[in-house]
């Protein structure tokens, strides 16, 4: 954690090389490792779209859920998380991280947050 100007700490993020561009075609999910996670990335008609892999149901792969429209249904027990905000939507279920997605020239990339370190 760094400093900020107000004094207080501020996470470190970087930005994660995921995907090339043209190995995620619309409508694709794959699932990929970052460091200690396990990530979701999806290409909802040219938008790239992250979130994390692991239904908080009963852990399943969420990176092979049908997608369509900005959701992904979960493979197991169907529920329904909307890739941009983590949240079932009408429903109260546990949501998933979401991560923000860039392209950078043939490449997907996402943020994530730094681990803390020791204090």
């Amino acid at each position: 954690m760094v400093p900020t100007r107000e004094g207080c700490p501020e996470r470190m993020e970087r930005w994660v090389r995921v995907a090339g561009v043209l190995e995620l075609q619309p409508g694709q999910g794959r699932s990929v490792a970052v460091g200690s996670r396990r990530v979701a990335v999806f290409n909802d008609r040219g938008e790239f779209l992250a979130i994390d892999d692991t239904c908080p149901h009963q852990g399943a792969s969420l990176a092979s859920g049908l997608m369509h429209a900005g959701r992904v249904v979960c493979p197991l027990h169907s529920w329904v998380f909307d890739l941009r905000t983590g949240r079932c939507p009408g429903e109260s279920h546990e949501p998933v991280a979401t991560y923000p997605c860039r392209r950078t020239n043939d490449d997907v990339e996402i943020r994530i947050p730094e681990p803390e370190g020791p204090a």
